[in-house]
């Protein structure tokens, strides 16, 4: 990755084009809409649209409230890893005491 994930408000974000690469993701399937400030990531069946500061990621054109927003660090677009993983099909665990999300597919 060209950035670094990081931690805000207990929660762990990552860029989200490296997060769907990791999770089987082709790189031309994650796409950015500068106009309308959205990426978009196919893989199969499943396409996710989120959107920079909306709370709604729409998952297959159904719409899943997220507890947070996207928003862009140093060029990338961020989020909790969770939302992006479990949409994708992944299961995802925190360890407290390693500090780490644990993301299987």
């Amino acid at each position: 990755m060209d950035v670094a994930p990081y931690v805000k408000n207990d929660r762990t974000y990552v860029p989200v084009r490296y997060l769907a690469y990791s999770l089987g993701v082709a790189e031309d399937a994650v796409t950015w809409d500068n106009e309308a400030r959205k990426v978009v990531i196919s893989k199969g069946n499943d396409n996710i649209n989120l959107i920079i500061g909306s709370p709604i990621m729409y998952v297959n054109k159904t719409a899943v409230t997220m507890d947070v927003t996207p928003e862009i660090t140093n060029n990338r677009t961020f989020l909790p890893a969770r939302w992006v993983a479990e949409a994708l099909g992944a299961q995802v665990e925190w360890d407290d005491t390693a500090k780490q999300a644990i993301i299987k597919m």
